[in-house]
């Protein structure tokens, strides 16, 4: 049997357009463009020439570059949410919350560029797009609804922005290559949380 053909990501944004979805050819495109530049490099026009259509084709779909990248931070939020689901439900019960944890810092790997957008960038701070507020939510409160399990009503938002804090430290020290330490006395980014996870045991306890 001949292998099968690989397909880039590029090549899946193409296909998408190709179907009749343009919108999400062109947030995969942006998706991948983010992982070497910044948001600000991002044009539509770019874009429309990466994706072979015309140039007035994505304004079809997004009045200007901030509203696309407020869809493609959306998506990433979406995603990211899924992930640490996913992560929480295939996990041990003692350990779910751990395991959530560690796709948090996973994520953060994987969609370098689109966590900077999501975390690390003005776009969260400054827009007014709905799905992105949603989104974004939707993913802190899973954060709530896992802290609010063992933690006082009182302590629960506290203890959740504690933990995102040190999760994004740490996936931010990582994407310079500084999360481990210094050096001789290096740990891992997973050695570090499942020490928050004690401390936070122990609070609770």
């Amino acid at each position: 049997m001949a292998p099968k053909p690989i397909v880039t990501r590029m090549e899946k944004a193409e296909n998408a357009y190709h179907h009749g979805d343009l919108r999400a050819a062109l947030i995969a495109a942006a998706r991948q463009v983010l992982e070497t530049a910044r948001p600000e490099a991002i044009t539509l026009k770019s874009l429309a020439h990466r994706l072979g259509v015309s140039q007035p084709a994505p304004y079809r779909h997004f009045a200007n570059r901030d509203a696309l990248l407020a869809a493609v931070a959306a998506d990433g939020f979406e995603r990211f949410r899924d992930a640490l689901v996913a992560a929480r439900d295939g996990a041990r019960e003692n350990e779910a919350f751990l395991e959530s944890c560690l796709a948090y810092l996973q994520f953060a790997r994987a969609n370098r560029g689109v966590y900077r957008l999501m975390f690390a960038s003005h776009l969260l701070r400054e827009s007014d797009d709905e799905a992105l507020d949603r989104a974004a939510s939707a993913a802190f409160d899973f954060l709530l609804e896992a802290v609010a399990k063992t933690a006082p009503p009182e302590r629960v938002r506290a203890i959740a922005v504690w933990i995102w804090s040190t999760l994004h430290g740490l996936a931010m020290l990582e994407a310079e290559g500084l999360a481990g330490g210094p050096p001789g006395a290096e740990v891992s980014s997973g050695e570090v949380v499942r020490e928050m996870m004690a401390t936070l045991k122990g609070r609770s306890g």
